[in-house]
């Protein structure tokens, strides 16, 4: 008797397109060989040679016969000869970070352009083109500054103070500080980021990498973490319904929004919260799609590890709250369950939430929502002009500078009107300004008013989709809505609250520009689908995509200039 033959399910390869978040940290945390001292600069060389090999393999696949070796052979002696002079390029260049940024940027132009004219520019693909000159962007900002340039409260090794002294305490003690947190600069935060960079930089140190090594390589934690945010905001695209043609565009502004590139090259704590907080509104639209427990516990692990990283990520509670409560409501059947979940999910969001804070209340009497105050005697206090005039002055003097003008950098006032600040922070942050920047000059203002007209889309977007958009269904807008005016709301608080120049800052807010960047695509994508039924369609299409891709080769031009 024949035994019947068992047939095996056809393994597949591994593809790093379904697995970018592993992808895009491999690849962040392999940049440790281009930095320091002595940097490998013949793996990013050899890197380009095979990939210039490997796009040459995959356009020649459809030539004919007769042609196809010579075009091989040609074009693969020309990636590996350019790979050969950007090795020398790399180890004699002042500014190898430049030398990176422009060879791998006309690789993703060149498979771009062959997907455009064999009409293989997918929307996908058009996303992955943009995630990868995102990145390359991002790992060139890494590359040209240090920790000690363009930081947060960053404090420093030999002071013990600020968050590289908060990392260093924990890296060489091993425990926690067990201090009055409010004794020492910028103690007081959560330690989540603090511990896995610090867990970095003592895997460095016993691989025998230099302690200073260790800690500039922290910022390769934060280009992953900006890496993934990329990833996150894709997601939850998708997951709020945009798709097709309006994808692109809203990516287009992530990918290459100067707050990710900066906020990657930062090492405090602001980043990780962002991704985390991304991380739980994301999986709060994938419960809301399928409510299982899973699903719910990922929402709970990335609340609570948000919220050990930041408190400010609580923002997100009411509108992740609205879809908890409105999924009870309508599935009536299955309450019971959603009982058992909501009870799980505060078993594990509280503790890791609270933790912290309830530690230093009960040992020192620290607040748990304790925010270090600055004197009312600094020079960036601005409590001393009347409210109205700080939200309402819009006085074309506050642009004829586009950089946030502090007194200590060289600015003519100190920035008062909080939604001003937040506009000049999302593109320049603090200090890049044309007065340290002058070969910059020009690019910043082209940058600034691509920004606003790029915001001003936006919000018009917003109430557009709000009110037009049928696809979209009413628990989605309002989960929208709770996210945007809950985080625009309290960052106008803190600005009242706190009144210096410093919290005028989007990086208390960055959340504004993902749901920008969504309305914005969303429309666009709204306006294509009418474009044959009215020409306003096409026309408003064509307007919201070229603000997008005007904003990111402003965005671009002007950090290039920087990085020169």
């Amino acid at each position: 008797m024949r035994m019947p033959v068992r047939l095996l399910k056809k393994r597949e390869s591994w593809n790093p397109l379904k697995h970018p978040f592993i992808t895009l940290g491999v690849l962040s945390l392999l940049c440790v060989f281009i930095t320091g001292e002595h940097p490998l600069w013949l793996l990013p060389a050899a890197g380009f040679a095979l990939a210039g090999t490997g796009l040459t393999l995959y356009m020649a696949h459809s030539l004919p016969q007769k042609t196809k070796r010579p075009f091989v052979l040609v074009l693969t002696a020309f990636f590996w000869g350019l790979g050969g002079i950007s090795f020398l390029m790399l180890e004699g260049a002042k500014k190898p970070a430049l030398v990176l940024l422009n060879l791998g940027l006309p690789l993703v132009a060149v498979l771009g352009a062959y997907w455009l004219c064999r009409r293989m520019l997918t929307t996908r693909r058009a996303v992955l083109l943009l995630m990868a000159a995102g990145f390359l962007l991002r790992l060139a900002y890494v590359l040209t500054f240090s920790i000690y340039q363009k930081q947060h409260d960053a404090g420093s090794l030999e002071s013990m103070d600020g968050h590289i002294g908060y990392i260093a305490t924990l890296a060489f003690h091993g425990a926690l500080p067990d201090i009055d947190v409010r004794t020492v600069y910028q103690f007081y935060h959560p330690p989540c980021h603090h511990i896995i960079a610090a867990l970095w930089v003592r895997l460095q140190v016993l691989l025998g990498v230099g302690r200073d090594e260790a800690f500039e390589n922290v910022q390769l934690l934060t280009l992953m973490y900006s890496s993934f945010c990329m990833v996150l905001c894709c997601k939850i695209f998708r997951a709020m319904g945009l798709k097709g043609r309006g994808l692109p565009a809203a990516m287009a502004v992530v990918a290459f929004c100067p707050t990710f590139l900066i906020l990657g090259g930062s090492i405090n704590n602001d980043l990780l919260s962002v991704t985390l907080l991304l991380g739980a509104l994301l999986n709060t639209l994938y419960w809301y799609k399928n409510p299982t427990l899973p699903r719910i516990l990922c929402v709970a692990v990335c609340f609570g590890l948000g919220m050990m990283t930041k408190l400010s990520v609580w923002m997100t509670a009411p509108a992740i709250g609205f879809l908890f409560l409105y999924g009870f409501y309508r599935l009536p059947q299955r309450r019971k369950q959603f009982v058992g979940q909501f009870a799980a999910f505060l078993l594990v969001s509280v503790p890791l939430s609270l933790w912290w804070g309830i530690r230093n209340l009960v040992s020192y009497g620290v607040p748990i929502t304790y925010v270090m105050r600055l004197s009312e005697n600094s020079e960036q206090y601005v409590g001393n002009i009347p409210v109205y005039q700080r939200l309402f002055d819009f006085r074309w003097f506050q642009f004829e500078q586009v950089g946030e003008q502090f007194l200590f950098y060289k600015g003519t006032y100190s920035e008062y009107n909080p939604l001003i600040g937040l506009m000049k922070t999302s593109l320049f942050d603090e200090t890049f300004t044309t007065a340290y920047y002058p070969r910059a000059a020009g690019f910043d203002k082209f940058l600034f008013w691509a920004g606003v007209a790029a915001a001003l889309l936006a919000a018009a977007s917003m109430v557009f989709v709000w009110v037009r958009d049928k696809s979209m269904p009413f628990p989605l807008k309002v989960f929208t809505g709770l996210v945007y005016e809950v985080f625009l709301g309290m960052y106008y608080s803190f600005c009242l609250t706190y009144p210096h120049v410093c919290t005028q800052n989007i990086r208390y807010a960055v959340v504004l520009i993902v749901w920008g960047a969504f309305f914005l695509g969303k429309a666009a994508g709204l306006l294509f689908g009418q474009k044959e039924k009215k020409p306003a369609g096409t026309i408003g299409y064509a307007v919201l995509c070229s603000a997008a891709g005007v904003y990111a080769c402003a965005s671009l031009a002007f950090y290039e200039c920087v990085m020169m």
